[in-house]
């Protein structure tokens, strides 16, 4: 699996791919609502993977301001890791593909989409969510950057939040129900992010999405809406 550690040489200019919205409703599939279609997109990644920091940094964070009414994303952070619990504590103990760091910076990842889920309104979720995981995998050191992150941008509620979960009970359970969510794919996962639209992965839609993301969601829209998104189209 090519999959290795990225040390990024600056940090992106993110704040201008959010556009905060009040009337997006966003479901499951490619589907129309109110006039217009929304793509499932569910990403499984690693904090410490080169491709993984690779696709948000160079994918998902300057395509979002123009894509993010089309698109319903949920972001895994697992990946090839494993999981196993203490009978006797309850203690769960993972193991990851880039180490222990990797480990806690995913757990970090998991409480901060968390805390944002507990603490935001439906319609501004997505917003929050793609903007702190933007900010983290576009730091130096994804691991350490969810706080960081969210003192720029996230309610002091959701700070604190975020902050508690980390050295907590809960960053495990969140970790372990990503790992569940991850081991179940069928075929297993093999290679770190894998990107799965509306429920279909194919190496087709993988290779088009690590590299094309924008040009293979303006597939899935219609003409019309092609026409202001995706002019080459």
């Amino acid at each position: 699996m090519r999959c290795y550690l990225f040390s990024p040489r600056y940090l992106l200019a993110i704040a201008a791919f959010i556009t905060f919205s009040n009337d997006v409703i966003l479901v499951s599939g490619d589907e129309l609502v109110d006039n217009y279609t929304v793509v499932n997109v569910n990403v499984y990644y690693e904090s410490l993977c080169g491709d993984s920091i690779r696709w948000v940094k160079d994918q998902l964070v300057p395509n979002y301001a123009s894509l993010k009414k089309h698109l319903k994303i949920t972001l895994i952070p697992y990946g090839k890791a494993t999981q196993t619990r203490n009978a006797e504590t309850g203690r769960w103990h993972f193991s990851c593909q880039h180490g222990s760091s990797e480990c806690l910076g995913n757990k970090a990842q998991a409480c901060g989409i968390h805390a944002i889920e507990s603490d935001y309104q439906e319609n501004e979720q997505q917003d929050q969510i793609v903007y702190l995981i933007g900010c983290t995998m576009s730091d130096q050191y994804p691991p350490s950057a969810v706080e960081t992150c969210a003192k720029r941008y996230l309610k002091e509620e959701t700070q604190k939040r975020i902050s508690k979960c980390i050295n907590s009970s809960l960053a495990d359970d969140l970790l372990a129900a990503n790992g569940d969510k991850t081991w179940a794919l069928e075929p297993q996962l093999s290679f770190v992010p894998t990107i799965i639209l509306n429920g279909v992965r194919t190496a087709e839609i993988q290779k088009s999405a690590l590299y094309n993301f924008k040009t293979l969601i303006c597939s899935y829209l219609t003409k019309d809406e092609q026409r202001s998104i995706c002019p080459t189209l």
